[in-house]
């Protein structure tokens, strides 16, 4: 802001100097609009920042409505104890994921871990 004022009166002293009272404000104006034009361009160019997500909270009841529903999924698919709930603590999070891909998620994550 304050490079903003500075250059306004540089150029408004340069142009008094040069052309007098039009000369000034013209180098007024002239700057003026360069500095919206730039200020304006250079907000289409910044990366916006997406705000944080703050995390779901979710209850034991909505993990045991999750997974009563992947009960039978989980007999057909012979799934573990863990794996039953890490998958219905996974719908939770993310409540828009198909049953597929949370376990496609599961079961790439647990081969990226090693075993102990």
């Amino acid at each position: 802001m304050i490079l903003h004022a500075a250059a306004l009166i540089v150029t408004g002293t340069a142009g008094f100097l040069l052309g007098g009272v039009a000369g000034a404000a013209a180098g007024v104006g002239a700057c003026a609009v360069v500095l919206i034009a730039r200020r304006r361009l250079g907000a289409r160019n910044t990366a916006v920042v997406p705000t944080p997500m703050k995390p779901r909270q979710f209850s034991a009841a909505d993990i045991a409505d999750v997974v009563e529903r992947l009960e039978d999924i989980a007999r057909e698919r012979n799934w573990s104890l863990g794996k039953r709930f890490d998958i219905a603590r996974m719908a939770c999070e993310y409540p828009t994921m198909t049953i597929e891909d949370l376990e496609r998620r599961y079961d790439s994550r647990q081969k990226a871990t090693p075993d102990p």
